[in-house]
């Protein structure tokens, strides 16, 4: 059962030792490599390497969520994800952007709506990993979002109500994020927003320089705590999906600690965790109905999405090959299925021999539909 984000250590800062502080850090940041350490971690030689860039990765982004983005008075929207991070086992599918708010104050995002068919401004409790809990409070989709002719919008945060596009927010509101999704990004700009908060508070000037060494202090406690309980959590996660879930897919569950992650709204989620070998394949099928965007994608144990941005590591409802009849085949394996098992969708999991599969089935105006899975063996296919 996943833990919830880890109490920040207290970390001191001394006039006579100016390298006490990161002293302290760095022996704080120790016991962040203990999830490597815990029984049901996998041994392979991937699975650990690409712990050790997890846990350097989660450094950075705790930094930057806890300090550089912390200013609530001059709050930011900036890229969640790209080529060098990914977390949260995200889609490449998407473009998100976040920030983080004080739900009391009013804030609006100003920007251009961009191409993706389906966009969601969202505000949430909190976010996974620094909050908690981290629930989604309220939202506004493409299927209501005012947009100008000229493609600009505006929404406005706040407790107060507004006329056209606006978003309650109050006390528990931290955390704001911008989806877009589309099936091809090759043709589409995405959106381009930014946030202002109106009416900042009139606070007293301070010590400067105080001020900057105490924030740090603070972002570096955070980061700490970030980088030990982050990793932790979504490395439960995936042993929950393998405790149960082995090369099936599970429908949408009620959530639970394991599975409530503050999800987006209109998007129902289907789970389940592949174990493959050089020898066979794992083939999924499904019939899919009618919905306004689907994606099937891949996680690895520290839920990073396996492949980001290559098309040949995830499928969506504009990418598949579907059957004559609709059904919808893909193959996960290690090597492209061969032309005579008339496969014609292959997820390519770059060496990975277990991770999370995830189904995402968004807008829908169908159920979710039902995915079989069935390991088959290469030679049976030749």
């Amino acid at each position: 059962m996943p833990t919830s984000p880890s109490k920040p250590p207290s970390l001191q800062a001394s006039k006579s030792d100016p390298g006490l502080l990161w002293d302290e850090f760095c022996d704080a940041l120790k016991e962040a490599g203990s999830v490597l350490r815990r029984a049901e971690t996998p041994r392979d030689a991937l699975t650990i390497s690409e712990g050790y860039r997890h846990l350097l990765r989660m450094v950075r982004i705790g930094f930057e969520n806890h300090f550089e983005l912390a200013d609530l008075e001059r709050p930011a929207l900036t890229p969640m994800v790209g080529r060098m991070v990914q977390y949260e086992g995200i889609t490449s599918d998407a473009r998100y952007l976040h920030g983080f708010i004080d739900g009391r104050a009013t804030h609006r995002i100003s920007g251009f709506r961009g191409g993706a068919p389906l966009i969601e401004f969202g505000v949430y409790t909190g976010k996974m990993g620094m909050h908690d809990p981290s629930h989604l409070i309220s939202s506004i989709t493409e299927e209501g979002l005012e947009v100008t002719d000229d493609g600009r919008v505006e929404v406005i945060l706040g407790p107060e109500e507004h006329r056209g596009n606006w978003i309650h927010t109050d006390e528990q509101t931290r955390y704001v994020m911008i989806r877009q999704y589309a099936p091809e990004w090759s043709d589409l700009a995405p959106g381009r927003f930014e946030i202002e908060r109106i009416a900042p508070s009139e606070s007293a000037p301070g010590d400067a320089s105080r001020d900057l060494l105490d924030g740090i202090r603070k972002g570096l406690e955070n980061t700490a705590a970030f980088a030990t309980g982050t990793p932790r959590i979504w490395a439960e996660i995936s042993d929950y999906w393998k405790e149960f879930a082995v090369n099936r897919f599970v429908p949408q569950i009620d959530a639970d600690r394991a599975t409530d992650i503050a999800p987006p709204s209109g998007h129902l989620f289907s789970c389940g965790y592949f174990e493959i070998t050089p020898d066979d394949m794992l083939v999924v099928s499904f019939r899919p109905g009618e919905a306004g965007f689907w994606s099937l994608g891949l996680a690895t144990y520290w839920y990073e999405t396996i492949g980001y941005g290559r098309r040949e590591s995830h499928l969506n409802s504009g990418t598949v090959v579907a059957e004559p009849d609709g059904e919808i085949r893909v193959a996960i394996s290690l090597e492209p299925p061969p032309a005579s098992s008339g496969i014609r969708n292959w997820i390519d999991p770059k060496g990975h021999r277990e991770g999370t599969m995830v189904f995402r089935w968004s807008r829908p105006k169908d159920p979710m539909p039902d995915i079989a899975c069935e390991q088959i063996p290469r030679n049976s296919l030749s």
